[in-house]
């Protein structure tokens, strides 16, 4: 196991960082909670188990490691053949074109414009001010108060500038 504050080796990162990526995509596009939720706890496996990946991708026992099934074991080997994840981009193509217009925004990441574009449907700054006017915003899980005042001050920021 790798000590807590030691950097990932570069496959393990680079795993951890796609799995991550596909579970903000598919939270925000409200899929199943406990298929984002491994994904995010393979990507901790990744990374607690770094010094391990290569040897055990060599090896087919990936699976052997916590929270890694073969789903995610097949994930890693793609991520180590190709460099990256054909699930992102497939994931990211079905970003709605409002979604990537408030992603654009400041402080409003691709996972909450998902969110709210094809949840809430909030297309607009004006629809977003609306949100965050009524403190609504601070209900979706991952948001909270933090988070509306970051996306206040990025829709201030863009009414200013």
């Amino acid at each position: 196991m790798t000590c807590p504050g030691a950097s990932a080796p570069p496959l393990a990162e680079q795993v951890a960082r796609s799995l991550e990526r596909v579970a903000d995509l598919l939270e925000g596009f409200g899929e199943n909670p406990h298929r984002v939720r491994a994904y995010r706890n393979g990507a901790g496996s990744f990374r607690s188990h770094a010094g391990q990946i290569a040897r055990r991708l060599a090896a087919g026992t990936l699976e052997r490691l916590p929270g890694i099934g073969r789903e995610l074991a097949a994930k890693a080997a793609e991520v180590a053949d190709s460099g990256t994840l054909a699930a992102i981009a497939e994931l990211e193509s079905r970003i709605p074109a409002a979604a990537a217009r408030l992603a654009a925004l400041p402080g409003v990441d691709t996972k909450l414009a998902i969110y709210l574009s094809t949840r809430l449907h909030v297309e607009t700054p004006s629809h977003l001010r609306q949100l965050v006017a009524t403190h609504m915003l601070r209900t979706i899980p991952w948001v909270g108060p933090e988070g509306e005042l970051a996306v206040r001050r990025g829709l201030t920021e863009l009414a200013e500038g």
